[in-house]
């Protein structure tokens, strides 16, 4: 939907203001995510893109597909009515249901669904690298311009600090989802020896 505005003036101020948010949310980015914009976690991208998919999806509503002779079309109002017909709902959250290996199955088990799914994956994935690209270009104005007078600069401790705590998220995350690998236990003990060898 295109957005409506008061005047030339409105829009001028609301095109001012949504560059002013890029700028201060660049520079949360540069303070919070550690060697921000060169290197990215993979678990901050995880939780970015995660972000990404709820506005994605607001602009993308899942659409309803009639399956006619193992086809997925995307269904008529008769067909919707149909109770008879198998439908479903295609949208960004059902597309990024599969992990990686089971969409890479779908191209066997059932190709029609796999270029259904593939086109909307494709499509968000477009989308979120754009978002990101934008974001790590304000990022690198910031740093160019020299206005990290006004952010936080941390020491190799507070960055330490702040890694652990992230990937003490990740592997609680991890932990919870059936990872054998992930031990939250494990993991808080080899942060104390990490910080009591360190700290020596």
């Amino acid at each position: 939907m295109t957005a409506i505005f008061a005047s030339v003036r409105d829009f001028g101020y609301q095109q001012a203001l949504t560059g002013d948010s890029l700028v201060n949310q660049a520079q949360y980015a540069l303070d919070n995510f550690a060697g921000f914009p060169e290197t990215l976690a993979d678990e901050t991208k995880t939780e970015l893109y995660s972000g990404y998919q709820l506005r994605f999806g607001e602009n993308n509503p899942a659409k309803t597909y009639a399956v006619v002779n193992d086809h997925y079309v995307l269904a008529t109002d008769e067909q919707v009515k149909n109770k008879k017909i198998e439908k479903i709902e295609i949208g960004v959250a059902y597309a990024y249901s599969y992990s990686s290996q089971e969409f890479g199955k779908l191209k066997t088990t059932s190709p029609a669904l796999h270029a259904v799914v593939g086109a909307v994956r494709e499509k968000f994935s477009t989308y979120a690298s754009n978002k990101l690209g934008d974001l790590k270009r304000e990022a690198k104005k910031i740093l160019n311009s020299g206005k990290t007078a006004t952010r936080s600069t941390l020491d190799f401790t507070q960055s330490m600090t702040k890694v652990f705590e992230a990937q003490g998220k990740s592997v609680k995350v991890k932990q919870d989802r059936g990872d054998t690998t992930a031990s939250v236990t494990k993991y808080k003990t080899a942060v104390k020896a990490f910080w009591d060898t360190y700290n020596k």
